[in-house]
């Protein structure tokens, strides 16, 4: 139940310890449900109605499993959804950077150095804050600072002007991308979601309860193999839910690898 209230708790530790407990809980579930049931309703019994339980097995079975692929289907174009922001959001920072190149100093200088502070905010302030759960907006300041500069700036020809509407164009940009950025760190899968997937995997596991299997062991085997099953669809949503957190969270390489280009930049010629 914490889990269904605070699903974040997830995220505090590996995915592979995560997926292990799912798993176990998922099995033992099984087995507590069959050993129940077949404690309260004799198996001859359960054999006489066993093609109408089959049938309602089936049907139970098929509603969970398109539940289970339309949230995972929901959780991995989140995911996708995520990298691209990122990844579309360092290019921007790329853009603002070769356009401020084209200015003279000390416009050019003031420019690259809050572009250069933009990309590391991101990397060292904002990416743990998200891999955390929480929200930062540190690089808001220089992205600020940049469009301030980029409207004092005083054009002394077409030229110029054309190269400060560029600026600010790519700036509007750059403020997009960050804003799709933080909006898919704020929408993982609300709790209702996954109230209702634990209720339908726990419904799945009871209606294959009720089929009229003679060995016990194979009716334990059926079932647990079954808990797994949907255990692992779960681990999986469970990995892309929040891109930004957990083992498999979306990566701040390209922001690194701007942050490098932007600095080579700034290096002078040797």
């Amino acid at each position: 139940m914490r889990f269904v209230m605070h699903p974040d708790i997830a995220y505090q530790y590996p995915i592979w310890w995560v997926g292990l407990t799912i798993t176990a809980l998922g099995v033992i579930l099984a087995v507590m449900v069959e050993l129940s049931v077949r404690a309260v309703i004799p198996i001859a019994f359960r054999r006489q109605h066993n093609d109408a339980a089959a049938a309602m097995c089936s049907i139970i079975g098929v509603t969970y499993a398109v539940l289970l692929a339309f949230v995972a289907m929901l959780a991995w174009e989140g995911f996708n959804r995520a990298k691209a922001a990122s990844y579309a959001e360092a290019a921007y920072v790329l853009n603002v950077s070769d356009v401020a190149a084209g200015f003279a100093e000390p416009e050019r200088a003031a420019m690259e150095t809050d572009i250069a502070g933009y990309a590391r905010d991101v990397i060292n302030i904002e990416w743990p804050a998200q891999a955390e759960g929480h929200y930062s907006d540190r690089a808001r300041a220089d992205l600020n600072a940049l469009e301030r500069m980029a409207l004092t700036v005083k054009p002394a020809n077409s030229a110029e002007s054309n190269m400060q509407s560029q600026l600010l164009a790519s700036l509007a940009q750059l403020r997009v991308a960050r804003q799709a950025r933080m909006l898919s760190a704020e929408t993982p899968i609300p709790p209702i979601i996954w109230i209702v997937l634990l209720l339908g995997g726990g419904l799945t596991l009871a209606s294959a309860s009720f089929l009229g299997v003679t060995s016990l062991t194979l009716h334990l085997a059926m079932s647990s193999a079954l808990a797994i099953s949907g255990a692992l669809v779960l681990i999986l949503i469970v990995a892309l839910a929040n891109p930004f957190r957990g083992n498999f969270r979306v990566s701040t390489l390209p922001f690194e690898r701007a942050l490098t280009q932007i600095v080579a930049l700034k290096a002078p010629p040797t």
